[in-house]
């Protein structure tokens, strides 16, 4: 079937998955974040054909916590994709949309021992996080009296500065994953575990790894730690190099700008000239900066929001690339072959659904703040834009009413929400629209579908979580959330009364 791009202009009225605005704010409210199915399902097909081409015995499997409802899993089990729980409502939500228990992967750092006895009922793969997890799921196993399938995850590689800190998960300050200096000594010890099914490995890197480097290094590491198991005479099956396949926010030479214009930000205030600030507060981002505040080093150690690789062709990097197997260099597929060809699984979940998103917010005001710089506020908080609570974020914004109506420069702000604290910024970052906006106007935030919408949403200031849509390809609504009402957002049920 043919489908429309996500956006199309008539008569300068841009429409937005097949609807102009005056349908999405009639039928849902705003603020409101929708995703287009189509979108995802040009992502999933893009990884397995990369599969496909260069290593058949793969699988991949949705990261569920990217964006977890019935309809997205849905798609997944449409496209043959597996699934990356962790969490009980997650794994049930897969279980429900008909997504096969062999096809779930039990993921997490802090699992219920219910779920545990679940999952290896049902025949799931789990991925122990620590020694001390495989031991309490060995001892669930034993008490059902079913063999679990477990793979271990994998941690402390030095890898220095491949993402920003609150999102990388593989290093040595990690609630994730068991030590890889420790790894050879519990392979040595796995014959202790007669009643576990162990099937390998997993690392899951981070978020947003924009280098296929870091990959490389893990993947060595891993088929190291499958060659040590075959030498206690058991099998590497499954190889699970996790997800963050990047997304590129924005394009090379905006990226390149943007750098360079937090850095000089950061000098030329120094030197008295505040109006040059990029960042909010004269924040200093990914850079690091001395006791005098000025940038000391010239590389970007942050989140990168720019990547030459993304989504699926940096899968293609890594199986084109090469490891490193115990001193010795060689092609990822000849080391994998070395090794039996194990499964190799890949776990994305931002890369899959983050461009196939958008938000739509609404203006309140535009003023001057700290003497030289632009904020915009919106009627939005940043509950409903989370990955700005966890690093400051750059996206591509829009002015939606009179699309085409442009100024000669761009009018550049940072944005504001609506809630009643300090924090609440949503792009700590100027961003830059088509001229400057008026109350009342919308504006649209692309590559949204991932996390941002519901990973932190909140009814803070008790404001009402708004309505969060999957568009499919007939450009029909499917609901993910209802926006909150007044008595959604108090739990008033019918003996509230009574209560009272």
């Amino acid at each position: 079937m043919f489908v429309q791009p996500m956006f199309t202009t008539i008569s300068n009225e841009l429409y937005i998955m097949g609807h102009p605005l005056t349908y999405w704010e009639g039928h849902f409210g705003l603020p409101l974040h929708l995703i287009f199915a189509p979108k995802i399902r040009e992502n999933l097909k893009a990884f397995k054909k990369v599969f496909k081409k260069k290593y058949p015995n793969s699988q991949v499997k949705f990261a569920a916590k990217a964006n977890p409802h019935h309809h997205i899993l849905k798609i997944m089990k449409e496209e043959g994709i597996g699934i990356d729980a962790a969490s009980a409502f997650e794994t049930r939500c897969a279980l429900d949309t008909g997504i096969l228990p062999a096809d779930i992967d039990l993921n997490g750092n802090c699992k219920e021992d219910n779920l545990i006895r679940d999952a290896i009922r049902q025949g799931m793969m789990i991925v122990a996080d620590s020694f001390e997890e495989f031991e309490l799921v060995a001892a669930l196993g034993t008490s059902v009296g079913i063999t679990p399938k477990i793979i271990l995850r994998i941690s402390g590689y030095e890898l220095g500065d491949v993402t920003a800190a609150s999102i990388f998960t593989a290093g040595l300050w990690t609630k994730f994953g068991a030590p890889v200096e420790d790894v050879p000594e519990f392979i040595k010890g796995l014959e202790r575990y007669p009643n576990v099914d162990f099937c390998g490995f997993h690392t899951h890197i981070g978020s947003q790894i924009t280098d296929s480097a870091p990959y490389l290094a893990v993947l060595g590491k891993m088929i190291e730690m499958g060659r040590l198991l075959e030498d206690t005479g058991k099998e590497c099956r499954v190889i699970n190099i996790g997800g963050g396949f990047p997304v590129s926010y924005i394009g090379k030479d905006t990226w390149k700008d943007f750098t360079s214009r937090v850095r000089n930000g950061l000098q030329l205030s120094q030197e008295g000239k505040p109006m040059d600030v990029y960042s909010w507060g004269n924040h200093p981002g990914g850079f690091e900066v001395d006791t005098k505040g000025k940038v000391s080093g010239s590389e970007w150690k942050g989140e990168k929001y720019y990547s030459a690789l993304p989504k699926h062709k940096m899968l293609e990097a890594i199986l084109d690339g090469n490891v490193r197997v115990n001193g010795t260099q060689m092609p990822v597929i000849v080391a994998l072959e070395k090794i039996g060809t194990p499964t190799l699984v890949i776990e994305p979940g931002r890369s899959v659904v983050e461009d196939a998103g958008v938000t739509l917010c609404k203006v309140a005001h535009t003023r001057t703040i700290a003497k030289y710089h632009n904020l915009i506020t919106v009627e939005m908080g940043v509950t409903s834009n989370c990955s700005s609570m966890i690093d400051p974020d750059i996206r591509n914004w829009e002015i939606v009413d009179d699309y085409n109506d442009k100024d000669e420069e761009p009018y550049e702000a940072f944005i504001g929400g609506n809630l009643c604290f300090s924090g609440d910024m949503i792009e700590r970052y100027k961003i830059k629209l088509q001229r400057k906006p008026k109350r009342g106007e919308v504006l649209v935030a692309h590559d949204t579908g991932a996390y941002t919408s519901s990973f932190m949403a909140a009814n803070a200031n008790a404001t009402p979580r708004p309505a969060r849509i999957l568009v499919n390809e007939n450009y029909e609504p499917l609901i993910l959330k209802k926006r909150d009402t007044y008595e959604d957002v108090f739990s008033l049920g019918d003996n509230f009364s009574a209560i009272l």
